[in-house]
C-alpha cells in the first residue's frame, strides 16, 4: 500500500477569478501583475493557474500596498454611483 500524498501550499493553484473571489485582489489588478511580471502564472492545459504562495508573496512584499489591494477590491466590488451619489460624497471627502 501506497502512502497518502502530501499536499503544502506551494503544491496549491488556483485561477485568477478564484484568487480574487478570496481576496488576494480585484480581477483586473491581478491581470495587470501578470502583466507586469509581478505575478508568475503556470498553465494547466488552456488555463492559467496561479501558485498560492506567489500569491502571498506578492501581498506581504515589501513594495506592494495593502491599503491599495484593499481599495481595488472595494472599487470592483461596488456597484456603480449615481451622479448624485458621486457629488455627495465629494462633498462629504471635500473635494472640489
Amino acid at each position: 500500500m501506497g502512502s497518502p500524498a502530501v499536499h503544502n501550499k506551494s503544491d496549491l493553484y488556483i485561477t485568477l477569478r478564484e484568487a480574487a473571489d478570496r481576496g488576494y485582489a480585484g480581477y483586473s489588478t491581478l491581470r495587470k501583475y501578470v502583466a507586469e511580471g509581478r505575478l508568475p502564472t503556470y498553465r494547466a492545459g488552456r488555463r492559467v493557474r496561479l501558485r498560492l504562495t506567489d500569491l502571498e508573496a506578492l501581498l506581504t512584499s515589501t513594495d506592494s500596498n495593502a491599503i491599495d489591494v484593499v481599495i481595488d477590491n472595494l472599487v470592483t466590488a461596488a456597484p456603480p454611483l449615481t451622479t448624485e451619489q458621486t457629488h455627495r460624497l465629494r462633498d462629504l471627502l471635500g473635494g472640489a
